[in-house]
């Protein structure tokens, strides 16, 4: 069969992501992460923080402070990622020589229970008034 509709990558387990929308989705499967900041190859910082909030917008910062990550898609040129030998997905975001190298952990407990994970879109090919609220079990009842 001949198709001639074009078709999206498909990654699996290894890839690089420049999408900013495929960028979030990858960066959805995280809560608590290490994380490396390197500069030039030189490390900068590095620590264990909560992922509280995911976006894609073009006027915001990324910024980590008080152990909470608010991670903008935007701020980085692409996302490489790969998965280690014990199946967990690593994270590299580039931009312009700095590198913010993240690894998933399982502390869920990091992350205060009355601050819920926030996956936000801004972008004009998004609709921007869509979020997506991570809930905890708990909060269902």
């Amino acid at each position: 069969m001949d198709s001639h509709r074009i078709l999206t990558p498909c990654l699996i387990g290894t890839g690089t992501l420049a999408n900013p929308r495929d960028m979030v989705r990858a960066m959805e499967t995280i809560e608590a992460l290490d994380y490396t900041y390197t500069v030039d190859s030189e490390l900068i910082s590095e620590g264990r923080v909560t992922l509280v909030k995911i976006m894609a917008d073009a006027e915001s910062a990324t910024i980590l402070l008080n152990g909470c990550l608010f991670l903008n898609v935007m701020s980085f040129t692409y996302l490489n990622f790969f998965t280690d030998e014990e199946g967990v997905a690593r994270f590299e975001l580039h931009c312009d020589g700095t590198v913010l190298g993240i690894t998933p952990v399982e502390e869920p407990e990091l992350r205060p229970s009355s601050r819920p994970i926030i996956r936000l879109m801004e972008d004009g090919t998004f609709d921007t008034q869509s979020f997506v609220t991570m809930d905890d079990d708990e909060d269902e009842e």
